[in-house]
């Protein structure tokens, strides 16, 4: 039997169909298993009328309804198949508050978000004290009263405040003073470092520095007191990029976490009136003396395109305060003294400094004033509130793995780049002797190198004492003797020479010794001798690395332009002789193409050309016997030079004057206009393990390249990662949960690192921070790359997390899905991400993959891109870096191909003027017509006197708006368009409005791709904070012990209690169940699909990583966490298998049973 038929609107099945797992908790006998129209099964009933309650008999999709949904589904091959059923699961859910999922969220949120959210309006509403004019150097803090008198306190006693903290960066991470200001009072702060006689120096010295809870600042306890009390109370801190701040702040480290929550005046500018990257860069053009704005495109309302610099600005504290406040910004100057001074400066300083972070504040607070009201207004559902705040409380626990960790990858990273550095230099010796005899200029890497020699002189190291004067007459007969020794000994003056001045590139300005090589250095891929698809690689300065492919016709490079030395062209033949040609590529000769068989007709006229034609032919005439399912290349010209190669298809070719050779320019990530500038960075480690670039020189040559891989990753990140600030708690510290647990072990050391993570750092409101949110998985050729795993609960504790699945792709199926027809999966674009398996390719990656015939892996970053906004030229660029054989046409034909298939064909709606034309030629005027048949009627204009005013109008004033037909996501396309075209877009679940400076009054028809993928990924954002706010409700509620612990895009963990570890895996489950019915609540879609309603599992482990079973091994940590570390593996549950362990209930097991 097939589902669904046009008869039917719901689908209802016998359980007895369904694989019964764990009845007593997972199904109802007498159950049914529920399947809507599209074939999508649906939550069983008893969890659907929990959660939707008066919405259980809403009306689905009508008779007209399914015939649409069938005539799209079928006409992209989805229609009536069979339905993937799973298990009913049944489950109790806590009751909600409200009469549906809606109410419930916004109810549960004013719960967390009101108090917070009340003493701000108060804050702000008042106006704060002036600062004092002296202020006191005393340890600790200092409060200030209006009429001059001060006195030391224990810590601001206040509900919400202004915070800035100075650090004397000399001194390491501590902090050095700070100042605050309430309603009433000033507050300042002083470090003791600033009381000691003694200065100690940098406190970065080391890699593992321990920092310790006595030098920060307390705003919550006492300054010696070790443990938190219970009767803390809310209270809100605001700081301009206050994670910096709260880094600096004691309480921030104790494990058990506190109420105190933090405000960010700089996370909220930037969801605002946050800009994009293309913005900032005109925004800082607009700003040099005599610069041109760039325009973003032709257009005939460019003032109002650029309306948006009137409601933007960078970030800063100075810029945020002269948008929001005026004036001509804050003086900074006095910043420098932090930054480069030292205590003793800060501390002879001391009155001014303090002054300089009171104007910081009062700055902070002004902004406040002014963007509170606007955020809110932009922001109104508390859920968004409420989940900032709570970002704000990111907290990462470590013990002494992490220095350890720091101390082995440092170690490991020393030992490979020292054995790096020695091959180089034995590659290095054994590319000197290629000056013996001039071997040089036949080597098609060398060729072109400085080789000459600094003439070399030594002399005895003088004495400092007086000499006699048969002292210096030994001396002088000394160094005539060096002298001698030198002019006799050649080679000894070639070697030493040579480490005074090696193979300098002629148009490069440095000088490079063998001690100073490294695989940065522009003379490295020459004396490694690397290759690209065979092909010796050549370095220009104006078009970056490539390679030069021989066998182009002498004649076709002019005398004038030719180079000097000249190009080996003989033996660059005889390297590429490896490389195999495939004869299907290769095409009989036309005007400006050099075919194999030209090619070889005019190598004989190349310079000392010897070799036997015969042999040259077979050379040329190799087959790629390794290319799998190439298909047939259609040389195509370019706009580079009159001639090319028809058996080579690269990124050129262009004439750089080398006599005999074309010049291919290596691809960069960014695009054909962008140089590459060094072919061993991490962007090209996928081409060196795939053999397209290879290094020739020898077998040292290729450990190099393996050495290189090796420590890439902690070369990059090395600084980041030894930089962070670990707090180390002392046992009095340490809450009695930790010290009672049969793993403490007082021996060991337990700390955290508070992240410093902007919760709103981009327009579309993710968070940004440098080290853990880019964190990559560990890998095992990368050192140091098991950083994540370092990330270790304390004894007692455990981590508890999932991953959403698919999270960005669902949004916007569903978004499609709401638009369309009302209907789970009723467009292809939709069934595809509920229902698509691998199995039978009909998954949306696995159909991308067979369209244009990549890999799914690189599908899936085509389908994200596409689904972000990005446009068919992001698709050209992407799939030329997945195959850079392909020529630029390829690229675009099968770019053209995926976006007709998946977005579909545009066509136009015509707005009044539009219809006007089109009555004109009396065509209808409610038909949507393509842009080409616009551009005609417009152009047709001319031809009659009275139409002539319509042919001057732009083509901007005859379109309403664009649609999409015909593609699996043109729904879905068509519904983002609108959103991002409307006056004021909006996310659709919690009415987040976009930055100021992507508004359509501020910036007209342009950024269409950010606007497009603000929708869905500030979407994502709603989903974390619907998320997060569940999960605070159910904490609460259910006296769940722990804390949210990090979001990395779309994963959370949480530190919980070891006893509340399945109550806590519950609550992630209950959690993603609601907020995904949330969604659909908002959407006007009153269900939701099992296959989503739960996660798929939810991880419990004591370590931060991607996979519970994940050993992490690594050059670094070889043994792995297993064995080296001795970390068992963690585990994962799905949702039967919580409901299980927890009986279905999150009720703490020793609650009374009523």
């Amino acid at each position: 039997m097939n589902y669904p038929t046009n008869t039917l609107n719901r689908i209802w099945l016998r359980s007895a169909v369904a694989v019964r797992v764990r009845r007593s908790y997972t199904t109802k006998s007498d159950e049914e298993i529920s399947v809507n129209a599209c074939g999508i099964q649906m939550l069983p009933r008893s969890i659907h009328k929990q959660i939707f309650y008066q919405d259980f008999n809403v009306e689905t999709a009508g008779g007209d309804g399914i015939k649409n949904i069938k005539e799209h589904l079928s006409s992209h091959g989805l229609w009536e198949k069979n339905p993937v059923l799973l298990p009913n699961i049944h489950i109790d859910l806590p009751k909600l508050k409200g009469n549906n999922i809606t109410e419930h969220f916004r109810i549960i949120a004013e719960e967390q978000a009101s108090k917070y959210r009340d003493l701000l309006i108060n804050f702000i509403s008042s106006e704060i004290p002036l600062p004092p004019d002296k202020w006191n150097f005393s340890f600790g803090w200092t409060k200030y009263f209006e009429n001059g008198e001060f006195h030391t306190v224990e810590f601001p006693d206040e509900d919400v405040y202004v915070f800035d903290v100075e650090v004397c960066v000399k001194d390491g991470h501590y902090p050095t003073l700070a100042t605050a200001v309430s309603s009433s009072h000033w507050y300042s702060w002083c470090s003791s470092k600033l009381f000691t006689t003694k200065e100690e120096g940098s406190a970065m010295k080391g890699i593992n520095h321990h920092y310790s809870i006595n030098h920060l600042i307390n705003l919550e306890t006492k300054p010696h007191q070790s443990r938190l009390p219970k009767d803390l109370r809310e209270r809100i801190v605001i700081g301009h990029n206050v994670s910096y701040d709260r880094a600096r702040v004691k309480e921030q480290y104790f494990i058990e976490g506190t109420k105190l929550r933090f405000l960010d005046t700089m996370a909220m500018h930037i969801a605002v009136s946050g800009i994009t990257s293309y913005q900032r860069t005109m925004l800082a053009a607009s700003r040099k003396e005599g610069a041109k704005i760039p325009e973003v495109k032709k257009h005939w309302k460019m003032n109002e395109i650029l309306e948006w610099q009137n409601v933007s600005s960078f970030n800063g504290l100075s810029d945020v305060h002269k948008l929001y406040c005026g004036g001509s910004g804050l003086e900074k100057s006095q910043r420098d003294t932090f930054v480069h001074g030292s205590l003793s400066e800060i501390k002879a300083q001391f009155q001014e400094l303090t002054a300089y972070c009171a104007k910081d504040v009062q700055a902070t607070f002004r902004v406040l004033q002014a963007l509170l009201p606007e955020f809110l207004s932009r922001f109104p559902h508390p859920v968004t509130l409420a989940g900032t705040l709570e970002m704000s409380t990111m907290y990462l626990p470590v013990n002494q793995n992490w220095m350890r960790y720091n101390q082995d990858s440092e170690d490991a990273y020393i030992d490979l780049e020292s054995e790096l550095t020695q091959s180089l230099r034995r590659e290095a010796d054994r590319a000197c002797g290629s000056l013996t005899e001039d071997a040089y200029r036949e080597d098609p890497w060398l060729w072109d190198l400085d080789w000459s020699t600094n003439s070399l002189k030594v002399k005895k190291p003088t004495n400092s004492k007086p000499k006699s004067s048969g002292e210096e007459s030994r001396v002088k007969s000394s160094e005539q003797s060096v002298d001698t020794t030198i002019e006799e000994d050649d080679d000894e003056v070639l070697a030493k020479s040579l480490e005074s001045k090696f193979c300098r590139l002629k148009d490069d300005d440095g000088l490079l010794g063998p001690s100073d090589i490294s695989t940065s250095s522009l003379v490295v891929p020459k004396i490694l001798k690397l290759t690209w698809e065979g092909y010796p690689l050549h370095y220009n300065r104006g078009l970056g690395w490539g390679y030069l492919v021989p066998g182009r016709p002498i004649s076709l490079t002019s005398e004038t332009s030719r180079t000097s030395p000249q190009y080996p062209v003989r033996n660059a033949v005889q390297v590429c002789s490896s490389l195999q040609i495939n004869e299907k590529y290769a095409k009989p000769a036309t005007k400006g193409l050099v075919s194999v068989e030209d090619a070889l007709r005019n190598l004989e006229t190349l310079t000392e050309i010897t070799a036997d034609p015969v042999d040259l032919k077979a050379q040329w005439s190799a087959l790629n016997e390794k290319a799998e399912n190439a298909e047939v290349r259609r040389t195509v010209k370019v706009p580079f030079t009159p001639d090319r190669p028809t058996w080579h298809n690269g990124i050129g070719p262009y004439d750089l004057g080398i006599a005999g050779c074309w010049f291919f320019r290596l691809p960069h990530k960014s695009g054909f206009d962008n140089n590459v500038g060094n072919p061993l960075a991490k962007d090209y480690l996928n081409k060196i393990e795939d053999g397209t670039l290879k290094a020739t020189s020898s077998h040292i040559a290729e450990n190099i390249l393996k050495l290189n891989r090796n420590i890439i990753y902690w070369r990059n990140a090395r600084d980041r990662i030894l930089s962070q600030m670990v707090v180390w708690l002392s046992t009095n510290e340490l809450p009695r949960l930790v010290t009672k647990s049969k793993d403490f072990d007082p021996v060991k050391q337990y700390g955290a690192i508070v992240p410093l993570v902007v919760c709103s750092g981009t327009l579309t409101r993710r968070a940004v921070e440098s080290t853990w949110l880019t964190a990559s998985n560990a890998y095992s050729d990368r050192l140091g790359s098991e950083l994540k795993s370092m990330i270790q609960s304390p004894p007692g504790y455990c981590l508890v997390g999932a991953d959403v699945d698919s999270q960005e792709l669902w949004i916007a199926s569903i978004i499609g899905d709401s638009y369309f027809a009302s209907e789970h999966g009723c467009t292809a674009f939709g069934w595809m991400t509920l229902q698509g398996k691998k199995s039978d390719g009909t998954d949306m990656h696995s159909r991308t993959a067979s369209t244009v015939d990549i890999s799914r892996d690189q599908a899936k970053i085509l389908n994200y891109g596409r689904i972000y906004g990005a446009g068919e030229r992001f698709a050209k660029t992407l799939l030329m870096q997945f195959n850079h054989r392909l020529t630029e046409e390829e690229a675009i034909e099968k770019a053209r191909k995926i976006y007709s298939t998946t977005k579909g064909e545009c066509l136009l709606k015509l707005s009044y003027l539009g219809r006007q034309l089109a009555a004109a030629f009396d065509r209808p005027g409610d038909e949507f017509i393509s842009k080409e048949e616009l551009i005609k009627l417009r152009k047709d204009c001319y031809r009659f006197p009275k139409l002539r005013n319509l042919a001057k109008r732009p083509l901007e004033d005859f379109i309403e708006r664009r649609v999409w037909v015909g593609g699996t996501e043109s729904h879905m396309f068509n519904k983002l368009e609108e959103i991002a075209q409307s006056p004021s877009p909006q996310t659709p679940v919690l009415h987040c409005r976009i930055s100021r400076a992507l508004e359509p009054q501020n910036v007209g028809n342009d950024f269409m791709t950010s606007r497009i993928n603000w929708v869905v990924q500030s979407s994502a954002v709603d989903y974390l904070h619907l998320m997060l706010v569940s999960m605070r409700y159910l904490f609460d509620k259910f006296r769940i012990n722990g804390r949210f612990c990090i979001s990395i895009h779309d994963e959370v963990r949480y530190l919980v209690k070891e006893e509340d570890q399945f109550r806590a895996a519950l609550a992630l489950q209950i959690t993603n169940l609601w907020t995904r019915s949330m969604f659909a609540h908002q959407m006007g879609l009153r269900d939701l699909p099992q296959s989503v309603a739960f996660f798929s599992s939810v991880d419990i482990d004591t370590v931060l990583r991607k996979e519970t079973h994940y050993d992490c091994k690594t050059p670094s940590n070889p043994y792995g966490l297993k064995q080296g570390y001795g970390i068992p593996f963690g585990s994962s549950y799905d949702i039967c298998e919580i409901l299980e362990k927890t009986k279905g209930s999150l009720v703490p097991p020793d609650t009374p049973r009523p």
